[in-house]
């Protein structure tokens, strides 16, 4: 058996150990189509400390099961008796975050309801009759379909909606997959102590290593190989995948797939159509491949039924409430760092998320622990952060986010925490900054109204050696805008095709007693906030 596994994030790349550690498939058989030059996908790292790095944000938590079971068996590049998973959940355990004040508004004042977040008994009734909801009865409905505009104004929903990325006009479905997944978090929302993060980057924590040990193991990568179809034959209704189309600067346009080989393919990326820009020039408009992400879904949905429905995802008219607009700062001095810990109280990297509310973009930024790369300069800091609603104009500049420059996000950042144009302290930060907007026009479109059959499923009706993996398949109950959901797209696809073992359970918040009851006390008032 040989396998090919087209995309190369971090879906693809556990689907090829998952089959060398599980399925005994030798490494040399295993052949990974990646159409960029690197690899793993939305576990980007890009930049250096002279030109400004460029990395992406995400949050954890421990019951990432899947993921952890993974990475469990890869040893980290620096110490080879560690494994990645021991040194991820060694460090949470050190180095809890304790967000001592994660929202102020346009004067800088601290703002924290201690009871329940903002949100009345009515609210919590209504969150657990949505707990409760069947998920089949939820096809279409948005979120504020369930709330009133009050409930959207609460600090609970701030807090939720910048740590998860979900907005009014998103569908409830993922919403109630979330809300059950994280009840246990209702008394740390603010402070985010059960919050995990990874110790430096995700794509030198998690990426590297993973990559190192495929290459190890013999796994063959073809980079700048973009699989643009594939062929089938059909028996009887059964169909099994019997060639790729290849396009790539060597080799010939076709690969044949045995009866007996499986083929695993990453149906889209949240990073699709990502683009970067500069401290002087804004993110370009378009990106060089548009669509390229998506295009082999979009073809196999085309002529096939039963691969859902990419136009629920992706396409123009998805982006105004899909889109983020990161920024990842590199400064050479600290002062930057020191305003924030004399704002917040929070230490260097403790500090989680620290919400501007009142800024045009609610703008969110992250003090990492230091380094943030592992071959970060002495005396080099990196900072990070997001915008959840880019579309609207900035104070100063009177743009969408997306169409600034990193110089302008970063007076704009500056100017809401009270740093104004021409004070020293500002002019200091600026000069010796290097902020880089990246414009990710579908980082959030899981969110996206959909509904039952919108999202395929890991193994399409009839496919005897297809899997799909990656955000946009169907698993019951679990999350996506994780890794830990591209993980167990891969154990399912190899489970159902090569008689894999199932992958670990997903953990379900609203049947955990002990989360239920910390939400319970939450509402009842016995645990403040």
């Amino acid at each position: 058996m040989k396998a090919h596994i087209v995309g190369g994030g971090f879906a693809g790349l556990a689907a090829a150990a998952l089959l060398i550690r599980d399925i005994k498939t030798p490494g040399s058989d295993i052949t990974i189509y990646e159409a960029d030059d690197k690899l793993g996908g939305g576990f980007f790292l890009d930049g250096d400390a002279e030109h400004g790095y460029n990395v992406p944000g995400s949050i954890f938590d421990k019951e990432f099961r899947c993921a952890l079971n993974l990475l469990e068996t890869i040893t980290t590049q620096r110490y080879p008796r560690i494994n990645v998973a021991e040194e991820f959940l060694t460090f949470n355990r050190e180095h809890p975050f304790d967000d001592l004040t994660h929202i102020v508004d346009r004067n800088l004042n601290r703002v924290h309801d201690p009871l329940r977040y903002g949100l009345t008994l009515g609210d919590g009734l209504k969150l657990a009759k949505l707990s409760l909801t069947s998920e089949a009865s939820l096809d279409g409905q948005l979120i504020r379909d369930w709330f009133p505009q009050r409930f959207f104004d609460t600090e609970f929903w701030l807090l939720w909606s910048t740590l998860m990325g979900s907005l009014p006009q998103h569908t409830i479905i993922e919403f109630r997959r979330y809300l059950n997944r994280f009840v246990y978090l209702f008394p740390d929302l603010s402070t985010m102590a059960h919050v995990f993060r990874s110790q430096f980057n995700q794509h030198e924590a998690f990426v590297e290593p993973l990559v190192a040990w495929l290459t190890k193991n013999g796994v063959n990568f073809e980079r700048g190989a973009f699989v643009s179809d594939l062929d089938f034959t059909n028996t009887s209704g059964r169909m099994t995948v019997n060639r790729l189309h290849v396009q790539r600067a060597n080799g010939p346009p076709t690969v044949t797939v045995a009866p007996d080989d499986i083929v695993l393919v990453t149906t889209g990326s949240q990073a699709a159509d990502l683009r970067a820009g500069t401290m002087d020039a804004a993110p370009p408009p378009k990106p060089p491949h548009p669509g390229r992400s998506w295009a082999l879904w979009k073809t196999l949905a085309a002529k096939h039924k039963g691969f859902g429905d990419p136009s629920v995802f992706f396409g123009d008219d998805k982006i105004l409430d899909s889109r983020w607009v990161t920024f990842t700062v590199t400064t050479k001095r600290q002062e930057f760092l020191d305003e924030i810990i004399n704002l917040t109280g929070s230490g260097t990297g403790s500090g989680g998320l620290l919400t501007l509310r009142d800024s045009p973009w609610v703008i969110s930024l992250s003090i990492f622990e230091q380094p943030e790369i592992l071959d970060q300069p002495p005396g080099t800091y990196v900072w990070w952060g997001y915008g959840l609603h880019p579309e609207n104009k900035g104070t100063l500049d009177q743009k969408p986010m997306n169409e600034c420059t990193g110089k302008e996000i970063l007076r704009e950042i500056l100017y809401h925490l009270g740093m104004k144009q021409g004070k020293p302290t500002t002019e200091t930060i600026v000069s010796s900054s290097i902020c880089i907007p990246c414009d990710m026009p579908y980082v959030n479109n899981i969110w996206l109204k959909r509904k039952r059959g919108d999202r395929p499923p890991v193994v399409p009706e009839g496919m005897t050696n297809l899997g799909l993996l990656g955000q946009y398949v169907e698993v019951e109950r679990d999350i996506t805008f994780t890794f830990e959901y591209s993980t167990r797209t891969a154990f399912e696809a190899i489970r159902q095709l090569k008689g894999g073992p199932p992958p670990p359970p997903v953990y379900r918040g609203q049947c955990d007693p002990g989360g239920v009851w910390k939400a319970t006390k939450v509402f009842l008032g016995l645990t403040k906030t």
